[in-house]
């Protein structure tokens, strides 16, 4: 993508946003579309294709692009994280493994991509950027739903600590310089998409799951236009691979 949105707290509030309403268009499609966790997942991976074409052949540029893929693969990531109930896979056996693939994205994409450095605006985007995204999202909804439900917090409780979680990280990786480093920026990723799962989930246990996708993908919407229209973007600048 040619044109990204710069990382301050606009882009932060969006991204938690975006993962709340994921959260909802997750199980809407499965539940109210009767489509079902994986069977929808091919038609995901169209859409997000799609995507990132337009995004490459646009004439004009432009950071709609990235949010619009960032939805739809939180979307799908949503499904995957729910299929492994529908196997009756254990907490403690798919925590560990996505944990293992999360953490494993997260060493490529520095790899690839290097130290962002504390002064860049953005984030470099590549195919190695949304893998560990959609691992991201992966594993904050099993991580949200294992919190809400197993550890017995409730989906408003588990959405309160990590909210409070996802606060303390941006305080102090922003107060440390380090927010855009790889590994700061993706644990931060990865407690927003927890967090996320538990806030929806409230939402749909307090509105019913219809109403909530209606007003998170409002609120979401809503953000994204106010970003674009108002807030400045950043252009991707690409670095070379470490050699």
């Amino acid at each position: 993508m040619r044109n990204l949105p710069s990382i301050n707290a606009s882009y932060w509030l969006t991204l938690v946003a975006a993962s709340i309403f994921g959260t909802n268009t997750g199980d809407f499609v499965a539940s109210y579309l009767h489509i079902g966790h994986l069977a929808g997942l091919p038609y995901m991976a169209l859409i997000f294709g799609a995507i990132l074409l337009v995004a490459r052949w646009a004439r004009h540029s432009h950071a709609l692009y990235f949010w619009a893929a960032i939805i739809t693969m939180r979307t799908a990531a949503t499904n995957v994280g729910d299929a492994f109930h529908d196997f009756h896979v254990p907490y403690g056996v798919c925590i560990p493994i996505v944990l293992v693939l999360f953490a494993t994205s997260v060493l490529l994409y520095r790899r690839v991509t290097g130290s962002s450095g504390s002064n860049d605006a953005t984030v470099r985007v590549n195919s190695a950027y949304w893998i560990a995204m959609m691992l991201a999202g992966v594993l904050g909804t099993i991580g949200g739903d294992f919190a809400s439900f197993r550890l017995g917090l409730t989906p408003l409780g588990a959405a309160c600590v990590f909210g409070g979680l996802i606060a303390a990280s941006l305080w102090w990786f922003r107060k440390t310089a380090a927010l855009l480093d790889p590994v700061p920026y993706w644990a931060t990723v990865a407690l927003i998409r927890t967090g996320g799962t538990a806030a929806g989930d409230a939402l749909a246990e307090a509105l019913r799951l219809a109403p909530s996708t209606a007003l998170t993908g409002f609120i979401f919407v809503g953000l994204v236009l106010y970003f674009c229209a108002f807030q400045s973007t950043g252009k991707a600048q690409p670095r070379a691979a470490p050699t």
